[in-house]
């Protein structure tokens, strides 16, 4: 089964875009990006833009994506509504912090954000599960979905935090939230690897290498470094980032990849 690049790219990019405004968010509770916040915002605001467009060039017909929205069903519709209002409440987020607004709806807006970050992670890796096809047929892929999706936004907001030369308590906040993305990354990639069949199968470099390694030891290593050394949070970010990336699109490579692997048995291209 050929990988398709247009769905992996919009998982990719909005993912990381839903998690970044989701941290921004977070930070809100406890240590707030006070020279960055409106710029995470903004960006996470772009990343899900790009993704949308990406997901859009996937149609034999781009121009009928509105008609593909008019009927409300599972999968595409259900993403693209997901995506739009986080993209609305990361707009409403932004503005307020311009405005400087009151921080209490800041925090509000924080949680819901955190919130939408996790239902549309995980919608886009449900929208694909079918009985149909047993190496998909599993809860483990959305969860992988989200978890690599944290990885890669949680990576993003150290790099910026650090970039802009935020509070060092802010920065620190960053290296545990990537931690966290690093460690859901890793363990729900694995999940997903014996669930899905691919930890052992002709994939298993890029599973191993890709996912696990860069995907969630890199990041789940750089945030924990991150919360301990906070001079060195710059570096720390772009590799936890990078790899966030690369685990977050072999992840969703390998599950096209499986279903290559599934089809052959039956002398059947795809």
């Amino acid at each position: 089964m050929a990988i398709q690049w247009s769905l992996v790219l919009f998982t990719v990019i909005s993912g990381a875009g839903a998690w970044l405004f989701a941290c921004a968010g977070l930070a809100e509770l406890k240590a707030p990006a006070k020279k960055a916040a409106f710029a995470m915002a903004i960006l996470a605001v772009v990343l899900m833009a790009v993704g949308g467009i990406c997901s859009v060039t996937h149609l034999s017909h781009p121009e009928r994506v509105l008609g593909a929205l008019a009927h409300p069903a599972p999968g595409i519709f259900l993403e693209a509504l997901l995506l739009g209002i986080t993209a609305v409440v990361a707009i409403i987020y932004a503005v307020l912090v311009k405005r400087e607004a009151g921080a209490g709806v800041r925090k509000v807006l924080g949680i819901v954000g955190f919130i939408l970050a996790i239902a549309f992670t995980f919608s886009c890796g449900s929208s694909y599960m079918m009985a149909s096809h047993p190496m998909w047929n599993t809860v483990a892929l959305p969860l992988a979905y989200m978890g690599t999706a944290a990885a890669s936004g949680t990576a993003l907001f150290l790099l910026i935090a650090s970039a802009m030369h935020e509070e060092v308590e802010t920065v620190k906040l960053a290296g545990i939230l990537t931690m966290a993305g690093g460690a859901l990354a890793l363990v729900l990639g694995i999940v997903y690897g014996f669930a899905g069949g691919v930890a052992m199968g002709s994939q298993v470099a890029l599973f191993w290498i890709g996912v696990v390694v860069c995907g969630g030891i890199a990041p789940l290593v750089c945030g924990i470094a991150a919360t301990k050394k906070a001079d060195n949070a710059l570096a720390l970010g772009a590799v936890a980032f990078v790899g966030g990336l690369i685990g977050s699109g072999a992840l969703r490579c390998l599950m096209w990849l499986v279903g290559a692997a599934l089809m052959s048995l039956f002398g059947v291209s795809i």
